[in-house]
């Protein structure tokens, strides 16, 4: 193992020269599981669990990570696991495997909501480029404002082969009208958030998790200014005003139907999106506020068209990055070890 990584310390320290060859599957999934925790999730909640059992890994939900009141229907957090299933598919491509997803059309009482078969050999996909791999580690969200430059038409090119699901439909928009349209839905959407008490309540409570990676002392007095003082809302809707209209490209991932599947097929389209924005070196930050207002989100009906429906937008342009990550769970805190029922499970599919 390299000197370095400490996986219950530095989850981001992962390193692929510590790639456990000849070791039994089950070592060998645990292995890519680390780069699947990396993924972004609404918040930083990080709401997966995961058992691996023979050569296959089963995804839960943690609804203990849930937001309630931001997304009450679990949108967000289907789309926050979907995007650790593709960096588990990315890795597992990396190191010359295959991955087979079955998603669970009914989760159980205990949160399934895929099986995740990775097996030796196989062709990388197309829509899955070699540099998507190093960029697992080097991800962020950009919350600053963009360099006033465009996005290169190569660039979005490469941005739109990533949606390769006939379930998912991509937007990008670059023209100014609209981007400006965006940024005022962006300010009422704040505007209507940051009024509700329930929605800052839940909001401080992960900002006292230190989710976002504040000291714990600063973590504290954020979570009390937006509990008890309502404080910091007006700075919030300006900075993500700011930066909105900074931004040369507005995303938008849609679709025609809207339940938990189609969540987890946005969420890998998503990271995909993520990913690949990252090998380019553009910066990008969701703008989920958007969809956790019904009536903003309707709104956005003309930037997909019609009958689609909103799922997952994003900004997308050139910004400095952050010089630290923001917190992840180490592996060791969301795996757990396969029941006999797991097991059964896994063999009869």
């Amino acid at each position: 193992m390299s000197e370095a990584f400490d996986p219950k310390v530095t989850p981001w320290l992962v390193d692929d020269v510590d790639f456990p060859n000849n070791a039994p599957t089950d070592v060998v999934l645990k292995f890519l599981l680390r780069y699947a925790v990396l993924a972004p999730s609404t918040h930083n909640t990080q709401p997966w669990r995961f058992i691996v059992a023979d050569d296959t890994v089963l995804v839960h939900k943690d609804e203990s990570r849930w937001l309630l009141v931001a997304d009450p229907d679990q949108r967000e957090l289907l789309i926050s696991i979907g995007c650790a299933i593709e960096n588990l598919l990315v890795a597992a491509e990396h190191f010359g495997y295959s991955g087979q997803v079955e998603y669970v059309p009914e989760p159980s009482e205990a949160g399934l909501v895929a099986r995740v078969r990775i097996r030796e050999g196989g062709e990388r996909s197309a829509s899955r480029s070699g540099d998507l791999f190093e960029a697992i580690p080097r991800r962020q969200t950009s919350h600053d404002r963009c360099e006033p430059r465009p996005v290169p038409p190569e660039a979005v090119e490469r941005i739109k082969a990533c949606c390769d699901d006939p379930a998912v439909t991509l937007a990008l928009h670059d023209n100014p009208d609209t981007i400006r349209n965006a940024d005022a839905l962006v300010i009422g959407a704040d505007a209507t958030l940051f009024a509700d008490p329930y929605y800052r309540d839940e909001l401080a409570h992960w900002i006292g998790q230190g989710v976002f990676g504040a000291s714990w002392l600063m973590a504290k007095l954020g979570q009390f200014a937006l509990s008890y003082l309502h404080a910091g809302a007006g700075t919030a809707m300006r900075h993500d005003s700011e930066a909105m209209i900074s931004s040369p490209v507005f995303g938008l991932l849609a679709s025609q139907h809207d339940d938990p599947e189609t969540w987890l097929r946005v969420g890998r389209i998503f990271e995909r999106i993520y990913l690949t924005a990252t090998a380019l070196g553009l910066a990008m930050q969701p703008m989920t506020q958007l969809i956790e207002v019904p009536e903003v989100r309707a709104q956005l009906a003309p930037m997909i068209g019609a009958g689609m429906l909103a799922q997952q937008p994003f900004r997308l342009g050139y910004a400095q990055p952050h010089p630290h990550h923001t917190p992840r769970r180490p592996l060791e805190e969301v795996i757990a070890e396969p029941q006999m029922g797991d097991r059964t499970s896994v063999a009869g599919n």
